[in-house]
Formats: C-alpha cells, sequence, structure tokens
C-alpha cells in the first residue's frame, strides 16, 4: 500500500515540475519599455560602483531595470544579429545587447546613433564580468 502512495506522489511531483517548467518555457518576453525603472545612473558613476565594491553593486543591480545615460563609444552587430552598445569604455564599460523585437522595429534610430555621442539606455543589469551587462536594452533617447 505504501509503494502505491510513493508511485502516486512521485507521479504528481513529475506533473507539477513539468507543468512549471512549461508555463516558464512559453512565459511572453517582457517589453524593456513598459517596465518600471528601478534605478537612474549615470555610466561612469555604474562603472565605478562595481570597479569599487562589485560584491555590493552586483547585489544592488542584479536584475534591475536601469536607465543608464553616457557616451556611446562601439555601435556593433553581432554574428547572429544582435545589436551591441557599448558604453563609457571599450574593454571594461557597459555592454548593452538591444532588444530583438525592439531593435527589428527601430533600425532608423540604431542607424542614426554616432559614436562619441551622448544616450540613455533602459535593460535589465544581468552583471560584471570584465564589463557591466545590460540585457535585453533599448534606446530612449540620443
Amino acid at each position: 500500500m505504501k509503494i502505491k502512495y510513493a508511485i502516486i506522489l512521485g507521479l504528481l511531483a513529475i506533473l507539477i515540475g513539468a507543468g512549471i517548467g512549461l508555463k516558464m518555457f512559453f512565459k511572453p518576453h517582457a517589453d524593456i519599455n513598459k517596465l518600471k525603472t528601478e534605478f537612474k545612473v549615470d555610466a561612469s558613476g555604474l562603472i565605478g560602483e562595481f570597479e569599487q565594491d562589485e560584491n555590493t553593486a552586483t547585489f544592488k543591480y542584479s536584475e534591475k531595470v536601469l536607465e543608464i545615460s553616457g557616451k556611446l563609444v562601439v555601435k556593433n552587430k553581432l554574428s547572429n544579429g544582435t545589436d551591441l552598445l557599448i558604453l563609457e569604455d571599450e574593454m571594461q564599460g557597459i555592454s548593452c545587447q538591444l532588444d530583438s523585437s525592439w531593435s527589428a522595429a527601430n533600425q532608423e534610430t540604431i542607424e542614426a546613433l554616432e559614436t562619441g555621442s551622448s544616450i540613455t539606455v533602459k535593460g535589465i543589469c544581468k552583471g560584471y564580468l570584465m564589463e557591466i551587462k545590460v540585457s535585453p536594452a533599448v534606446v530612449i533617447s540620443k
């Protein structure tokens, strides 16, 4: 009798796990423009915070929606077609991987961006690994 209940309980756990997994897999893509900005920061200040105390800055900003203002130093298209913007410093700056659906709808805006100009980007901070990663992101002003 105990084996029967153990099998039923095991199958129930598998079904619940599969249901949760499917719900997360088919979760709709978040629209960055509609997400509430949690921090408005200057790019050089954000870099300084990560360089001063990476653990504290990671705890403060990781998985948060940031609005970052700074100088565009690199505008690039990756091999998979994703647009990449780097703010402040090419080697240790802020790497912003643009949201693919926003990027497809706003190619004119992306093409009009000039290196050396000031821009504001909104996106989700993914942490720090040689540079600060922000993905997905959108350009909100140039």
